[in-house]
């Protein structure tokens, strides 16, 4: 009996070994690691190996940006601020648009990973305005970037008189936003995870449980086996005209302190994956983002980059992974079609 229970639990446990390492070579090392490949937070998050577009971090531009840890107090032709977006969250090719301003522009371009830890973008650069750090680097233009879905963090009342000391912000640590994943074993939760989200798609778009949904496409946007299926996350809210005109109304108040010391601000957006590939969505679960049809008639004192307009003209002309297939983040081509199309004089 000892023997027969031993042998059993040896077998199990092998078994157990087994099919965890299976599920993992197979599938999840690839979806939810970087070991082999960069990218693709949707196929991670939602465990869709059919739409992974396997690619790596390379760049062959003439010129890169500067990150912020390795900033050493140079004279800069732009600064810029964001979310993921500006900071490489895509991954693969020519990850960086900055890299593309830089290399268009011939620019000096220092990229801002959010130094102040905590506080939204808009109040980041009137700290920096105010303590002098912008005017000591000598930027002419500074862009700040975010993804409509963030609205809510700008649509609020911003002090514009608000400061850090420079020598209070040099004791703070530098955070690395550029890092890779956690390592993870092959016996994990993810291999569990794979086998019932897989399992449940086929009855739910998003799995019953799960925060990646799926939705067919009339045409094929991707290069990914699922080259019609498009994953998105949701929209939480969306922003009534007034939220719009009060994130217009910061953008304006901070373009003014910015203009009085002769910098230029732009603002750049990043259209949301779901309401960008919408018109050719076949069925419409939820409304589209009216961001930036409310945003375009406001009266402008900075410069606007019209994400939304600029990358449904390359979807009209059916180019293909504008946004990664497995990805809430545009790829090169949608960085290479913005920058292309929006000059820095130097």
């Amino acid at each position: 009996m000892y023997r027969r229970l031993v042998l059993t639990f040896v077998t199990a446990l092998a078994l157990f070994v087994a099919g965890n390492y299976a599920i993992w070579k197979s599938a999840t090392e690839d979806l939810i690691t970087d070991r082999n490949y960069d990218g693709g937070d949707l196929s991670r998050m939602g465990y869709v190996p059919e739409s992974k577009m396997y690619r790596h971090n390379t760049t062959d531009l003439p010129r890169q940006h500067i990150h912020l840890k390795d900033y050493d107090g140079r004279r800069v032709d732009m600064i810029t601020i964001g979310d993921s977006f500006s900071n490489g969250g895509g991954k693969g090719y020519n990850r960086f648009y900055q890299d593309y301003i830089a290399s268009i522009n011939n620019l000096e371009v220092l990229n801002l990973t959010n130094p102040i830890e905590g506080m939204d973008f808009i109040s980041t650069i009137v700290t920096l305005l105010n303590n002098g750090f912008i005017e000591h680097s000598h930027a002419r233009y500074v862009l700040v970037s975010f993804t409509e879905t963030s609205w809510k963090n700008f649509a609020r009342h911003i002090d514009f008189d608000q400061t850090i000391s420079m020598s209070e912000l040099e004791k703070r640590p530098r955070v690395d936003h550029y890092g890779r994943l956690p390592q993870v074993p092959f016996i994990n939760s993810g291999n569990l995870k794979f086998l019932t989200f897989n399992m449940l798609y086929p009855a739910s778009e998003h799995a019953l449980f799960g925060e990646v949904y799926k939705a067919r496409l009339t045409r094929s946007f991707f290069s990914a086996h699922a080259a019609n299926q498009l994953l998105y996350l949701p929209y939480r809210s969306l922003p009534s005209a007034e939220d719009v005109r009060r994130i217009n109304d910061n953008l304006n108040e901070l373009s003014d302190r910015l203009t009085s010391r002769g910098i230029r601000l732009v603002f750049l957006p990043f259209v949301n994956k779901y309401t960008l590939y919408a018109p050719w969505l076949e069925t419409k679960p939820y409304p589209e983002s009216a961001f930036f049809e409310l945003l375009r008639p406001l009266p402008k004192r900075y410069t606007f980059i019209d994400s939304k307009a600029l990358l449904r003209e390359e979807l009209e002309r059916d180019e293909k992974d504008v946004y990664y297939a497995d990805d809430t983040h545009s790829s090169w081509k949608a960085a290479w079609k913005i920058f292309s199309s929006v000059r820095f004089p130097k």
